[in-house]
C-alpha cells in the first residue's frame, strides 16, 4: 500500500476523505450534544422527581456524601464532567483495543453503534444517564481509532503534517455546525430534536465510512537519524512541565462547554433585534474563532520566520496559558460589574481562550515529538491526550462551587489555574529546555566528529 495522496495537484485520497468526513460528523454529534448537555440536565432530566431517572438518585447521594447537599446545577455540572472525562479516558483504551483486535475499522463502527444506542436512550429522561454513558464510551472508541488511521496513511512526515492540518479543518467544521443545528432545534422544537439531529449526523458519517473506509495497514517505522539522544532527566522534566501546563490550561478552557453556558444565559444579552440567539451558538463561535486563529497563527509564523524569528514551542505554551488566564479575567471583571453584559464580553473571552488552544495544542505535540525518546513518543502522546480526561473531571467537580463562591471568584479561580501552568513553564520549563538544547547541541557535534 502506497502513501495516501494529499496535495494541490491530485486532491484528497479517498481513504483520507472517509476518515475526515467521519470525523466531521462525529464531532458534529459530540459537540452538538455537549452544547445541550448541561442545559438539558438542569431544565429536564434533573428537574423534579429524580426517581424516574435511572441512576440519578445514586449520583445525587454520592455527590452529597463528598460535597454535601448539591444543587441541580452542581449535580448537572458533575455529570457533564464525568461524561466528558469518560470520553477522553476511553480514547487510549479504544486505541489499545484497536491494536489488539487488529481492525481499527471494526472498532470505529462499533464505537459509532454505541454512540447511536446511547443517543436513542437519551431521548427519554428515564434512560438519559445510561445513554450518556454509552454515548461517551462509544465516542472514545471511535475517536482514537480514526485519528490513528490518519497517521498510518502517510509515511512521509511532511504529508502527514499537511494531512492532520486538513483533518483539523474538518474537525472544526463539525465543531461549528453541531451546536448551530442541535442548539437551534433544541430551542425551537425541543431537546429530543437536538439529540435526534446528532443521531442523524452520526448515521450519515457511519454510512459514508462503511462504504468508503478500509483498514490501514501498519507500515514499518522510519527512524529519524537527525534526532540525537537527549539527556533523560532534563527531557523528562520538560515533558512533565509541559504536560502539566497543558492540563491546567485545558482544565480552565473546558469550562466553556459547562458553567460558561449557564453564566452566559443569565449574564449576556443574546438578543439580535427582536430575536434571541440560542446560547449553544456561542460554541459555534468558538469553533469559527479557532479555525480563523489557526490561519492567523500560520501566517504570523511564516512572516516571523522570513525575518529570522522563531518562537519555540515552550514559549508558545507559556503564551497560551497567559491567554487562557486573560480570558477568565474578562469573565471575572464582567461578572463583578453586574447587570446584563453585551455579547462583546463573551466574544472577547472566546477569542482569548481560542488563542490559548491554537498556541498550546500544536506546540505541545511538537514538543513531545522533538524531546521524547523515540521509543516512547507514543506513550507521551497518549499522556498528552489525557488532558481531556483530567480537564473534564475538574470542570465537573469545580462547577459545584459556582453558586457557593460567587461568580467573580469562580472565574478568578479558573484564571489562576491557567496562570499556574504558565508560571510553571516560566520558572521551571524554560531553564530545563535550555539544558535540553545544550545537550542536543553537544550530542550533535559529537556525532558529526565521530569517524564514519
Amino acid at each position: 500500500m502506497g502513501d495516501a495522496v494529499i496535495n494541490n495537484s491530485t486532491g484528497l485520497d479517498r481513504r483520507f476523505l472517509a476518515l475526515a468526513i467521519m470525523e466531521f460528523w462525529e464531532r458534529f454529534a459530540m459537540t452538538g450534544v455537549k452544547s445541550l448537555l448541561v442545559l438539558i440536565l438542569v431544565d429536564h432530566v434533573l428537574a423534579g422527581d429524580l426517581t424516574r431517572v435511572a441512576g440519578a438518585m445514586a449520583m445525587r447521594d454520592a455527590s452529597a456524601a463528598v460535597f454535601g447537599p448539591t444543587s441541580t446545577i452542581g449535580l448537572a455540572s458533575q455529570l457533564y464532567g464525568f461524561a466528558n472525562a469518560l470520553i477522553y479516558l476511553s480514547i487510549p483504551l479504544g486505541g489499545l483495543i484497536g491494536d489488539l483486535v487488529g481492525s481499527r475499522r471494526v472498532i470505529v463502527v462499533s464505537g459509532g453503534g454505541g454512540m447511536l444506542l446511547g443517543l436513542t436512550l437519551m431521548l427519554t429522561n428515564g434512560g438519559f444517564l445510561i445513554g450518556l454513558i454509552l454515548f461517551a464510551i462509544g465516542t472514545g472508541l471511535l475517536k482514537g481509532n480514526l485519528s490513528a488511521q490518519v497517521g498510518l496513511l502517510f509515511h512521509d512526515e511532511a504529508q502527514r503534517r499537511r494531512a492532520y492540518t486538513v483533518y483539523l479543518g474538518f474537525l472544526n467544521a463539525g465543531v461549528i455546525c453541531g451546536p448551530l443545528v442541535c442548539g437551534a432545534l433544541e430551542v425551537f422544537a425541543g431537546p429530543a430534536y437536538g439529540i435526534g439531529a446528532a443521531a442523524v449526523a452520526l448515521s450519515i458519517g457511519l454510512a459514508f465510512y462503511a462504504h468508503n473506509g478500509e483498514d490501514v495497514a501498519i507500515g514499518p517505522a522510519t527512524a529519524n537519524p537527525a534526532h540525537p539522544p537527549i539527556g533523560s532527566a532534563a527531557a523528562t522534566g520538560v515533558l512533565i512541565v509541559a504536560l502539566t501546563a497543558v492540563y491546567l490550561c485545558f482544565a480552565a478552557y473546558e469550562q466553556l462547554n459547562n458553567i460558561f453556558l449557564v453564566w452566559a444565559r443569565s449574564h449576556i444579552d443574546l438578543r439580535l433585534g427582536e430575536w434571541a440567539m440560542p446560547v449553544a451558538w456561542l460554541l459555534s463561535f468558538d469553533g469559527a474563532f479557532t479555525l480563523t486563529l489557526v490561519a492567523v497563527s500560520h501566517l504570523a509564523s511564516c512572516a516571523l520566520e522570513r525575518r529570522g524569528i522563531t518562537i519555540s514551542a515552550t514559549v508558545q505554551v507559556l503564551f497560551g496559558g497567559l491567554c487562557c488566564s486573560a480570558g477568565y479575567l474578562v469573565l471575572m471583571i464582567g461578572s463583578a460589574s453586574g447587570g446584563t453584559l453585551p455579547i462583546a464580553w463573551a466574544i472577547a473571552y472566546l477569542i482569548l481562550i481560542d488563542a490559548a488552544v491554537v498556541l498550546i495544542w500544536p506546540s505541545g505535540l511538537s514538543l513531545i515529538a522533538g524531546v521524547a525518546p523515540r521509543r516512547l513518543v507514543g506513550f507521551w502522546m497518549g499522556l498528552f491526550y489525557l488532558h481531556g480526561f483530567f480537564a473534564n473531571l475538574w470542570v465537573g467537580l469545580s462547577g459545584v462551587y459556582y453558586e457557593r463562591m460567587g461568580t467573580p471568584s469562580f472565574w478568578l479561580l479558573h484564571a489562576g489555574v491557567a496562570a499556574a501552568g504558565a508560571l510553571l513553564v516560566l520558572v521551571v520549563g524554560l531553564p530545563l529546555m535550555r539544558a535540553v538544547r545544550a545537550h542536543q547541541a553537544i550530542t550533535t557535534s559529537a556525532c558529526a566528529k565521530a569517524p564514519a
